[in-house]
């Protein structure tokens, strides 16, 4: 069994403040102009913000901080076009990056 959590303390969810969409995101594309494309795929999809999931450990990951330039491409049979967004890097773990998305109103 887990913990429970101390009282008080919110949990991951809960600082979230938006709830994760299952989606069959194809890849995540970060646009790095000193090396290229960045190629990902994204796990815990929100209207704010995703993780970015690294395919290989040999793929480079931006520092918290950085605001990157993102291209998501979605299954074909979904017929939409790629979308393309900034972002910050707001953490990074051993396997991506997770990203909050600046959406301009």
């Amino acid at each position: 069994m887990s913990p429970k959590p101390e009282q008080g303390v919110r949990t991951r969810a809960e600082r979230r403040g938006e709830p994760r969409l299952t989606t069959r995101l194809v890849s995540a594309i970060i646009e790095d102009p000193q090396r290229g494309a960045l190629v990902f795929t994204a796990n815990g999809f929100s209207r704010t913000g995703a993780f970015l999931q690294r395919l290989d450990k040999s793929t480079p990951l931006p520092a918290v901080g950085d605001t990157i330039k993102l291209v998501f491409h979605w299954p074909i049979e979904t017929k939409m076009a790629p979308v393309r967004v900034d972002a910050k890097v707001v953490r990074q773990a051993d396997n991506g990056v997770g990203v909050q998305f600046e959406i301009k109103a």
